[in-house]
């Protein structure tokens, strides 16, 4: 496969991608898996390829004082958490097999090596099984970083449906640089689980930074937020699909309200395909000008050599 070209011929053209604006029952994984798989029923029912949930979909998500005094999760966050594969993504795993569809989401996942490390992780389920794991890099201090270990890993998630891309929450609206090497690898689909409070103009935010990663890109992106509940606050919901639309620029496709909600949006990689040629920015910033693309990667390096050498000083 070209991973350079959007509409690949061996991949569907016409992809149906559906985000739940998603609310978990509290401390009840076992719970919140069967109302996830409903929802998961609700989406093939509707022709869908795909199903997005939030950020830690399964898993109680908020301040944890236990976790918070020790600076590492507590026993009972280590309990709940899974590998993967665990029994959740199991479950999930059997019900996208018999019903043909693609699932991705959020949970608290266990090394399989080191059971005291967890991670804020997406999981991506095919009809075929569980393709692995995306764990979040940029976690939000010191809510997550008590909590949760950094992911070390970028990865392109090959699927019938083309190649995906997983940022988590703040990754995706403070990491563009993730999200460019995710499509220069060949995403044309970024994806973005999401816990995003109802802070004011929270749904317009996620509406314009879904936007502009799909515009920059020249890809389709999509954001699941959770609903529901939040300390003395409430998840925004908002949920969001949108793109390009030739010859215009970034258009919502579908958006979510504020309450439990399933959106629909069809993807046409055939009509994404006309930004291409009249913009391979792809093919450009590995051909014609990777040289901007080496400056670039000398530059990060740069800032990355300081930073170290600033680290090892204050040691």
């Amino acid at each position: 496969m070209n991973r350079h070209r959007i509409d690949d011929p061996s991949l569907p053209s016409i992809v149906r991608v559906a985000c739940a604006n998603f609310e978990n029952v509290p401390r009840d994984k076992a719970a919140s898996v069967e109302k996830l798989v409903g929802v998961v029923r609700s989406a093939a029912r509707q022709g869908c390829d795909l199903v997005i949930f939030p950020e830690l979909a399964i898993d109680s998500w908020g301040e944890c004082r236990d976790c918070a005094r020790d600076h590492r999760p507590c026993a009972w966050h280590l309990a709940s958490a899974e590998t993967a594969p665990g029994p959740s993504s199991d479950a999930i795993a059997r019900v996208a097999r018999e019903l043909g569809i693609h699932v991705i989401y959020g949970f608290e996942e266990r090394d399989a090596e080191d059971p005291s490390i967890l991670y804020n992780a997406a999981a991506v389920v095919a009809p075929d099984g569980l393709l692995g794991t995306y764990r979040k890099l940029h976690l939000g201090i010191p809510l997550e970083t008590d909590r949760f270990t950094p992911g070390r890993a970028l990865p392109v998630f090959e699927t019938r449906l083309g190649p995906i891309g997983i940022q988590i929450c703040y990754d995706f609206y403070c990491g563009p640089e993730l999200s460019r090497l995710l499509c220069l690898k060949g995403a044309r689909l970024l994806v973005n689980p999401t816990g995003r409070s109802a802070l004011p103009r929270a749904a317009e935010n996620l509406m314009h930074a879904t936007l502009v990663r799909a515009q920059e890109n020249l890809v389709y992106a999509a954001s699941a937020n959770r609903v529901g509940p939040h300390g003395a606050s409430r998840w925004a919901g908002a949920s969001v699909i949108g793109g390009p639309a030739f010859p215009g620029f970034g258009q919502v496709r579908a958006q979510a309200g504020d309450r439990e909600e399933l959106i629909v949006a069809a993807l046409d990689y055939t009509q994404l395909s006309a930004w291409y040629d009249w913009l391979p920015w792809r093919d450009w910033r590995l051909g014609a000008q990777l040289p901007i693309t080496d400056l670039v990667a000398s530059e990060f390096g740069a800032l990355a050599a300081k930073a170290h050498e600033a680290r090892a000083s204050a040691d």
